[in-house]
């Protein structure tokens, strides 16, 4: 979530955060319509409806604290514009928004749920739930306030997880349920009811119960708790608390059921959780009358205006200045889109504009930007200056700089110049302009990162050592625009390589279905000399191309065929040091997505706290399971290979759910930025998706086995800086402490009667913890 500085109170108020709290209300809620959708004032009405009604609800569920109090919709720019459409570019929403898309499963889910209490990353909604009447997942502002648990919250399902749809208490099974009020019937499920059956008698504790017996719960009852649990029930509209006397019975939490709320918030019920997250720290109980019907506000999405600044000090001569150039000039050739607008502003001791903001439509376009790129550097580092002199070039063309984006570069500390860093820093708040910064080395300044978080920008770290490219570390950056992903670049591949020991590399990467336009293979390499590149591919593909420079770019015409490549790349000398990128633009929706994030951006090394590498892999929203996901972690110290799993054990939180999860140990970490780099690859039919998601329950769904993914895939993420600061060479010894064990299971339960009464026998199993949470073996 963004920070917010209380030095910069009109943060609250920017058009390019995320959501944010003011007085009990939410403001900037951000529903995104994609251009999956025809324009529909229907559809614009249905949103405004169900979002009403669920601020009602949350309203009453957090009694009387919390609502809906701003909401912009985002309309997509295939859909006309009309004069109450706001016109705005729209680029900076990271996290905790909702994504209206025709494609992919109808039921209502939350991606990015990766710990208790952190929230996720955004809510899917379909048409299809938005319909009028009750929606297949219960009433609407009951499911969207469910998700709201889990988008803001961080709070998990209390439901059961897999196979155990009951437990073992008071001699008997009981239901996995939120709470022991919901009353409902025991049964064979079938068709979406319980059928009664010998099969299922909860009182027989004495063997496992049957796992197709299921509990279906009455969907009209007078209980109202929890909204966690079977949100389809009517009258639910309160959450649980925890299990005391001063808590209402239907209101107390089930410690015991092991429910994923329970798992992964070390049994604490939902309120316990909320009551610790910001939203409930300040905030007090509101009059009953509070209006809490939302503001609306209709945005149509606009084309992005950008302007590179670029530190040419002293301390960028060199190899710097070199792999800016290449990059820069890679940047404006392949992942610039056509019809946005781009200027260059670079500084030193001054700031000075080298290409005024121009709209890019031709090679020609492209070309003068290039050409205006700096390659001399000298004096000092007024990072102030250029972010005043790109806000005034910003100002000049669009008189109004709203969500404007600034994607600073700097290697260096700020030195006193004509324009002070902080009041340039205003500058850029006061005008609503989204700022990304990437620090070129451990020395640029620290405020760099401040300042993206304080403008509702991203910001990231670029070493001269590892194979982290400041080419990927740009592309997260210039991700296109939120409502379409038509003509989207993507990354199959961005590697540097110190030391090359060969003049010929053999580099392997695939195309998958639904990519394969404008493809294009880079080879860089910091000198000039001869360069030789052979691609072969599927159905005895080859092409080849000869050139001299110190890059080379080989495209594939039209449409790429889906399957395996290999890129031959011959030099004249040994190159040292290479880099090499593989894009190509997507020509369908229906792709592998790859979204990666950190636990936190900040670690105090001193507390212990462990940072953690989360990736989901989805296709049309669906998991994506069997990939292969691997993350480079480099400091100037240190370079890593973290592997991340999807196998439900410490830190991941559910197994087989498509998100990837791993931790960084401190062998990884130094004081300072840290890179990290996400390596996602599957190969073909070894890989599954997942036909049904962890959201919104319906009780009439019926589990799909997964199916088998008949294509390889591949994708390449650079995270957003991870700073650690207080940090300790532990050297040999051992500071983490094993993991928690999560998945304890009774199994071949045996009941006898002996002269001391009844005995029973039962095999208790669990997944075994390791040394350093599931590294390693744990010893006694």
């Amino acid at each position: 979530m963004v920070l917010v500085r209380l030095l910069v109170i009109l943060l609250l108020i920017r058009e390019t955060l995320a959501i944010v709290l003011k007085n009990g209300g939410y403001e900037d809620v951000y529903v995104i319509i994609l251009d999956s959708n025809s324009e529909s004032d229907f559809l614009l009405k249905r949103i405004q409806n169900v979002m009403t009604s669920a601020s009602k609800l949350l309203f009453t569920a957090t009694h009387n604290r919390l609502y809906f109090r701003k909401i912009k919709i985002i309309v997509p720019t295939s859909w006309p514009s009309k004069p109450e459409y706001k016109q705005l570019p729209i680029n900076s929403i990271k996290e905790s928004y909702f994504s209206v898309d025709v494609h992919g499963y109808k039921a209502p889910h939350t991606k990015g749920l990766f710990m208790c209490g952190k929230g996720g990353h955004y809510m899917h909604l379909s048409p299809t739930f938005l319909d009028e009447g009750r929606s297949d997942w219960g009433l609407h502002d009951r499911v969207i306030v469910h998700e709201w648990g889990h988008l803001r919250w961080g709070l998990y399902n209390e439901l059961p997880v897999g196979a155990e749809k009951f437990y073992q208490a008071d001699g008997k099974w009981n239901p996995v349920r939120c709470t022991d009020s919901i009353d409902g019937d025991v049964g064979l499920y079938e068709g979406g009811k319980c059928k009664r059956s010998n099969e299922c008698n909860i009182n027989d504790a004495s063997k496992k119960m049957n796992k197709k017996c299921s509990f279906c719960p009455y969907r009209s009852q007078d209980v109202d708790a929890s909204l966690m649990g079977n949100q389809w029930i009517h009258k639910l509209s309160d959450f649980c608390d925890e299990d005391v006397s001063t808590v209402k019975k239907e209101h107390r939490h089930n410690r015991f059921a092991p429910t994923e709320q329970n798992k992964q918030c070390n049994y604490r019920s939902a309120w316990e959780v909320m009551r610790e997250h910001k939203d409930f720290q300040t905030v007090t109980k509101l009059p009953t009358s509070t209006n809490t019907v939302p503001e609306f506000e209709i945005i149509r999405e606009t084309t992005s205006y950008r302007v590179f600044v670029f530190d040419i000090s002293g301390s960028m001569e060199g190899s710097r200045m070199t792999t800016l150039q290449q990059t820069a000039d890679y940047v404006i050739q392949e992942l610039i889109s056509n019809g946005t607008w781009l200027g260059i502003v670079s500084f030193s001791t001054n700031a000075a504009v080298e290409k005024d903001i121009i709209e890019i439509n031709t090679q020609t376009d492209r070309d003068d930007l290039k050409n205006a790129v700096p390659t001399e550097a000298d004096g000092w580092t007024c990072i102030g200056c250029g972010l005043m002199e790109a806000t005034k070039v910003l100002k000049r063309k669009l008189g109004n700089a709203i969500n404007g984006e600034i994607i600073l570069i700097s290697d260096g500390e700020n030195t006193p110049g004509n324009v002070d860093i902080d009041t340039a820093r205003q500058e850029v708040i006061d005008a609503n302009i989204i700022v990304h910064t990437i620090a070129l080395s451990q020395e640029a300044d620290k405020r760099l990162g401040d300042i993206a978080r304080e403008t509702g920008g991203r910001y990231y770290t670029y070493l001269d050592k590892g194979n982290i490219t400041l080419v990927g570390t740009f592309s997260q950056i210039l991700s296109g625009g939120r409502t379409s992903i038509a003509n989207r670049i993507v990354m199959l591949l961005s590697e540097k390589k110190d030391s090359l020991q060969s003049n010929v590399s053999s580099i392997d990467f695939t195309i998958e279905d639904g990519l394969g336009k404008d493809t294009a293979f880079t080879f860089m390499t910091p000198v000039d000399r001869n360069i030789q590149l052979q691609l072969n591919g599927p159905n005895s593909y080859t092409q080849f191309l000869e050139t001299y420079g110190n890059n080379a770019t080989l495209y594939v015409p039209d449409i790429a065929q889906a399957g395996e490549y290999t890129m031959t790349v011959t030099t004249d000398e040994i190159p040292g040091t290479a880099e090499y990128h593989v894009k190509s633009v997507m020509t369908s929706d229906d792709v592998v997505r790859v979204t990666s994030m950190l636990s936190t951006n900040n670690i105090d090394f001193s507390s212990g706290e462990l940072p953690v590498i989360f990736t989901d892999v989805t296709k049309s929203y669906l998991s994506v399971l069997n990939a292969t996901v691997s993350a480079s972690v480099e400091t100037n110290e240190t370079s890593c290979d973290v592997r991340l799993k999807d196998d439900g054990i410490d830190p991941d939180a559910v197994i087989n759910d498509g998100t990837y999860s791993g931790y960084i140990f401190p062998d990884c970490l130094s004081y300072g930025r840290v890179s990290i780099k996400v390596n996602v690859k599957g190969n073909k039919r070894e890989t599954m998706i997942l036909k049904s998601v962890t959201g919104a329950a319906n009780p009439f769904e019926v589990d799909e086995k997964p199916v088998i993914y008949e294509r390889s895939f591949q994708r390449v993420e650079v995270l957003e800086e991870l700073y650690v600061t207080n940090y300790k060479d532990t050297g040999t010894s051992d500071v983490i402490a094993p993991g928690r064990i999560s998945d304890v299971s009774l199994y071949h339960i045996r009941k006898e009667s002996t002269s001391q009464g009844e005995v029973r026998n039962f095999t208790i199993t669990w997944t075994a913890t390791g040394d350093d949470k599931n590294v390693g073996q744990a010893r006694l």
